[in-house]
């Protein structure tokens, strides 16, 4: 199994200063051939001339051969574009977030890769039933719709998040009986779905054509006061990657499988990423 590695394990959210390529090369240094790159909208421009602070690029303004160039300077492959600032939580930016997919789409359709990630935006509380979340529910599945029927060769997931307007098996369950498109589905964030106290691999085994990407995170209760979770090294948390990967294992479907973590100490990132692609590693080839 070939796995790649979350660009975000390497940086962070709020804090992104490493340069492009200096993420890409270390992604390479732990022993991956593939990774997922995460743009935002507010995210730097990577152009000729312009080499930016920052590794969460703006993919939909960048020059797309300078980023297909590192990527081939650092023996990489892209496994999935990930479109960070998609949110149907707010009716008046659901236009913005179809353009905003439809661009980061286009960007990896140009970059040769076949998977779209993106987010879905934040609920009211967590912990929401989905009957309370289904009008954004359902403006998420138009948004999706929009741009998944205009690429049809392309798949989308929505990434599972605590907080998010997706974040239980149920929510999942009612967001694809609301697509149209078969090409869109779920991201399994298998942190996000620890966190929450969800039987993600349920939904592996029940929907293995709808859930075209694996994120494989590791998840603790939170160790900070505001924090939702604790994001950690792979092998070191309470994500039940068995129950996993006994399904996933078995199954053709096509998907694209990452690995990220977040909360993990910068001068630690580096050593906790390649131990978190030996563990899993080794974890798929004993199960």
């Amino acid at each position: 199994m070939k796995f790649a590695a979350g660009i975000h394990s390497v940086t962070e959210f709020g804090n992104d200063t490493i340069r492009f390529s200096e993420a890409l090369a270390i992604i390479s240094d732990c022993g991956f051939e593939r990774v997922m790159l995460v743009s935002v909208p507010q995210g730097p421009t990577l152009s000729r001339g312009q080499t930016p602070n920052g590794a969460f690029l703006n993919l939909a303004t960048s020059d797309l051969d300078l980023v297909a160039g590192q990527l081939r300077r650092a023996g990489l492959e892209i496994e999935v574009v990930h479109a960070a600032g998609v949110n149907a939580s707010k009716p008046e930016a659901m236009d913005e977030s179809i353009e905003w997919l439809r661009a980061i789409c286009e960007a990896g359709v140009q970059l040769d890769c076949r998977y779209v990630g993106h987010s879905c935006g934040g609920a009211a509380a967590s912990g929401m039933s989905t009957a309370d979340k289904q009008d954004d529910i359902k403006r998420l599945a138009e948004i999706v719709d929009t741009v998944a029927s205009e690429a049809p060769d392309m798949y989308f997931a929505v990434d599972v998040h605590c907080r998010g307007i997706v974040e239980t098996v149920a929510d999942c369950e009612y967001y694809l009986e609301q697509l149209a498109s078969s090409n869109a589905g779920i991201l399994l964030n298998t942190g996000h779905l620890t966190t929450c106290k969800q039987p993600g691999w349920e939904l592996a085994q029940n929907y293995p054509d709808r859930t075209p990407i694996i994120g494989w995170k590791d998840h603790l209760p939170p160790s900070e006061e505001g924090r939702a979770f604790d994001s950690v090294e792979l092998g070191t948390g309470d994500t039940p990657f068995e129950k996993y990967i006994e399904v996933i294992k078995l199954q053709t479907t096509d998907r694209a499988h990452c690995i990220a973590f977040e909360h993990v100490p910068n001068d630690q990132r580096k050593e906790a990423l390649r131990a978190s692609r030996e563990y899993l590693e080794d974890l798929w080839d004993r199960i």
